[in-house]
């Protein structure tokens, strides 16, 4: 069985938002999908480590903006590179408004928003699948939905080339200066620690890196989802994507 097919699948895009009390949050997330048209109902799965997981299961509410292709990395970077439980993420974020729910929606880089009201949940082990009835939409732009495969081709930033030394955290593209990365150092970006850091040297054609290696030799893996790349010549089983929490089985060796 080739676990790779799995990787044709097409998937959108979106920020999944919730309110509760006077907070809101908000997410990236690609699991959105319209489940049945009469009644009309949608269904989002999330995973259980996220605030935004917490949060739809207490007020059982949500609203997901479809992200569009003139979006820019910086909305991926505000809401998948950093964590609600201990950032404001809409603090200063004026690129919302509120929908009928009383729940943000985005406006900039998305063509339509969806908002439901959860009817009924799944448990996934790890993710809840939340059913939903729509209780409000609407569309915002006719530029066309990214999906992700749009995402990694013409969105994400490509590393760039570098003439000295310097350590590129693997998650935001953030880099640091210099032969050595301090232990205990933290990206100022998206918060992450110095061993989701890659070393990158510059190019010589005598000894140029082989696709799918890192400098040092040591194998990619690369969540099909988020971007996500993980250092080592396997992948075990019970490998969590820590950005966007996603199986082992999400992951394809870079080749």
């Amino acid at each position: 069985m080739d676990k790779n097919t799995v990787f044709k699948i097409s998937y959108g895009l979106f920020v999944l938002t919730v309110r509760l009390g006077e907070k809101d949050n908000g997410c990236i997330t690609n699991t959105l999908q319209q489940v049945t048209s009469d009644p009309n109902r949608v269904s989002i799965t999330v995973n259980k480590a996220n605030l935004t997981h917490d949060m739809i299961a207490y007020t059982k509410s949500f609203t997901a903006s479809i992200i569009s292709q003139d979006a820019d990395f910086s909305l991926f970077e505000h809401f998948g590179f950093q964590s609600g439980r201990d950032t404001d993420k809409f603090k200063g974020y004026t690129d919302c408004a509120r929908a009928e729910n009383g729940e943000l929606y985005i406006t900039k880089g998305t063509n339509a928003y969806i908002s439901g009201k959860v009817c009924q949940e799944i448990d996934l082990g790890t993710h809840t699948m939340f059913i939903a009835d729509v209780t409000d939409m609407k569309i915002l732009s006719d530029i066309p939905s990214a999906t992700y495969d749009y995402y990694h081709k013409n969105i994400k930033p490509k590393p760039q080339k570098v003439e000295k030394t310097v350590w590129r955290c693997k998650i935001c593209g953030y880099i640091y200066e210099g032969e050595e990365l301090p232990e205990d150092f933290i990206c100022p970006l998206c918060k992450h620690p110095a061993s989701d850091f890659e070393k990158v040297v510059p190019d010589k054609e005598e000894d140029a890196v082989p696709v799918g290696k890192t400098a040092d030799g040591k194998t990619i893996w690369r969540c099909t989802v988020c971007g996500y790349e993980y250092e080592g010549e396997e992948l075990p089983e019970d490998f969590v994507c820590p950005l966007c929490g996603v199986p082992a089985d999400q992951f394809e060796k870079v080749e």
